[in-house]
């Protein structure tokens, strides 16, 4: 999903299409609105005109960038004058959103009660805080992949001076391990199915609702439009996985346990959930360790991770990390653990001359409210980072990073982004591979040199998703390592055909193997020099592309239906080339030819 629901219910960032709202009109319906607590005929009508209904959905592709910046810098002038100039409270600010919620037509009123009340104490503690952080600057934050304009701080991690050795591809011969790659599981505890699957909600699939004709029915095992995960189908993927793959040495869980019903969250529901899943991959799993990175989706309200100053319990996001630190303990020290209740995030070494870091990449998501509170570097987490990788470069260990959300993803906070970036040059001989979620597509990003750019210098892999959200059949990885550089040497993926699937829900589902790198992409290795030829192969020939784009998909059907034009393909092969956000270099050098 490229915007989430509460960037649309709270700042109205995405609210409108092509369709151009008068200049004035949105901003004086607004003010009517606080004045006399209702909107006018004329205003409701102007809203109606550009066509706002489920304007948030993330399978709408016509939001205009104009417009959206344009009712963000308009709607947060209003709000944030009223705020801090005290003539509205904090029940009014809700009415009023509410309002802009449901009778201009967005959602659900149940939708938009739970995402509105769960956040709002958020927005407003900030909005007084903050009280010289204009609207524009906010817009540039929130609305960034939109290319809404601001002035971001400009921070710089203090990255430990040296070179690093790259010497990438080298492999040692001996035999491999095996490591397991799960992620974005969204259990959804109301999954149901023959429920309704074609409903007007954010996620379906929903026990208690019934489908009149069968074409609208939720499958058994899952189902391709916007519904999440039973616990009947996780468990039987990972039943399957020690099934099929009895040798596994290490699991990496890249994050978001949790499910879309984003209205629908609180901190025990959240809690429990959290814990239910990993106590699913311990049991399963056994003596091999299992190392967990904190997803999007695992807060309560969704996105906000506050800083470690805010205490105030309806405000503090201290109970996700205590929770995580208590959860992952089995196979964490003392130091992890205490970072973990810090800020999320961890490093352990699970054996000699081999680190795992994992990071809490959500802290830079620009919907994570608290950003606009304080956007350096939160928690001091790259300067950790660059830290850790430096002690790590003086004991010759080799370093495998778990994160969530990749690093040159759109909704990643450029600046945090840009010095990712910085981190990841400096620590290239060090850093053997970076494994990440959240996009629900098994992707890769290949993080090329600044100072030369046709060097390309590291990989992340992208874990896919168990999820079926939306239009993606459910995947796991199985990574063959190198016991010594600790580079990837192959990958598998598994999945079954959800359609198939539901056809027997007596039977448990067919998982099979869909591809492996080498063999599928005719590469001899997986080094970065590997995936750049791919990258050229994909350039050259748009085959290889359309093939990249179904194996993304994990040929589920509707996808492999709506199929992926010239533009879609392009834009896959940016952005397995992009090493920070908004840097094109290697874009626009790999398709000049497009």
């Amino acid at each position: 999903m490229l915007l989430r629901l509460l960037l649309t219910l709270l700042f109205f960032i995405t609210t409108a299409y092509a369709a151009k709202v008068p200049a004035g009109a949105f901003r004086d319906g607004v003010k009517e609105y606080l004045k006399n607590g209702e909107f006018s005929a004329e205003f409701r009508q102007v809203m109606r005109s550009a066509e706002l209904k489920y304007a948030f959905r993330s399978n709408v592709e016509k939001l205009d960038d104009d417009t959206i910046c344009f009712l963000c810098d308009e709607l947060l002038d209003v709000l944030l004058d009223e705020i801090r100039g005290g003539s509205v409270t904090i029940d009014e600010l809700e009415d009023v959103v509410m309002q802009l919620c449901t009778s201009l037509f967005f959602e659900d009123e149940e939708v938009c009660h739970g995402a509105i009340s769960s956040n709002i104490g958020i927005i407003w503690y900030i909005a007084q805080a903050r009280p010289d952080k204009p609207a524009s600057e906010i817009c540039g934050i929130i609305g960034q992949s939109y290319g809404c304009a601001g002035t971001p701080d400009d921070w710089s991690v203090d990255i430990p001076e040296g070179t690093t050795e790259l010497n990438k591809g080298v492999i040692s011969g001996e035999s491999t391990l095996k490591i397991l790659h799960l992620t974005d599981f969204h259990y959804d505890p109301l999954y149901e199915g023959d429920s309704l699957g074609n409903c007007d909600l954010p996620v379906c699939c929903t026990a208690g609702t019934s489908a009149s004709d069968a074409s609208d029915a939720a499958g058994y095992w899952g189902d391709y439009r916007d519904c999440d995960t039973p616990m009947y189908a996780i468990q039987d993927a990972l039943e399957h996985i020690v099934g099929q793959h009895p040798d596994i040495d290490y699991v990496y869980y890249s994050g978001d346990v949790i499910h879309h019903r984003v209205w629908n969250t609180s901190i025990d529901a959240n809690k429990r959930d959290f814990t239910l899943m990993y106590d699913e991959m311990y049991s399963v799993f056994g003596n091999t360790p299992v190392y967990g990175a904190l997803g999007n989706h695992e807060p309560h309200p969704l996105n906000a991770f506050a800083p470690p100053e805010i205490e105030d319990e309806d405000l503090s996001t201290q109970w996700l990390y205590d929770e995580a630190a208590d959860v992952w303990s089995g196979w964490l020290d003392s130091d992890a653990t205490n970072t973990v209740r810090y800020g999320g995030f961890y490093t352990v070494s699970p054996t000699p001359g081999f680190r795992i870091i994992t990071l809490n990449s959500n802290v830079a998501y620009t919907i994570n409210w608290w950003l606009l509170y304080d956007d350096v570097d939160p928690y001091g987490q790259l300067q950790w980072l660059a830290d850790t990788l430096y002690e790590a470069e003086q004991n010759g260990e080799k370093v495998h990073i778990i994160s969530h959300i990749p690093s040159s993803d759109s909704t990643m906070y450029t600046v945090w982004s840009r010095e990712y970036r910085r981190i990841i040059e400096r620590f290239a001989g060090t850093i053997s591979a970076a494994f990440n979620g959240h996009t629900h597509r098994d992707q890769l990003i290949l993080y090329h040199s600044s100072e030369d750019t046709n060097i390309p210098i590291n990989i992340a892999w992208n874990g896919g998703s168990i999820t079926t959200y939306s239009d993606k059949n459910p995947n796991y990885k199985i990574y063959e390592v190198d016991p010594e550089s600790y580079e990837v040497v192959d990958y598998e993926v598994w999945t079954y055909n959800i359609t198939s699937a539901n056809l027997t829900p007596d039977q448990a589902p067919s998982w099979y193997k869909l591809y492996s790198f080498k063999e599928a992409y005719g590469l001899s290795g997986a080094a970065p020099e590997d995936v750049r030829e791919l990258a050229s192969n994909m350039a050259a020939d748009r085959s290889v592309a359309e093939k990249y784009f179904e194996y993304s998909v994990r040929d589920a059907d509707t996808s492999l239906q709506y199929g992926c034009d010239s533009s879609c393909l392009k834009t896959l092969l940016c952005n397995l080339l992009k090493s920070e956000y908004s840097d094109e270099t290697q874009c626009l050098l790999m398709s000049a030819e497009w």
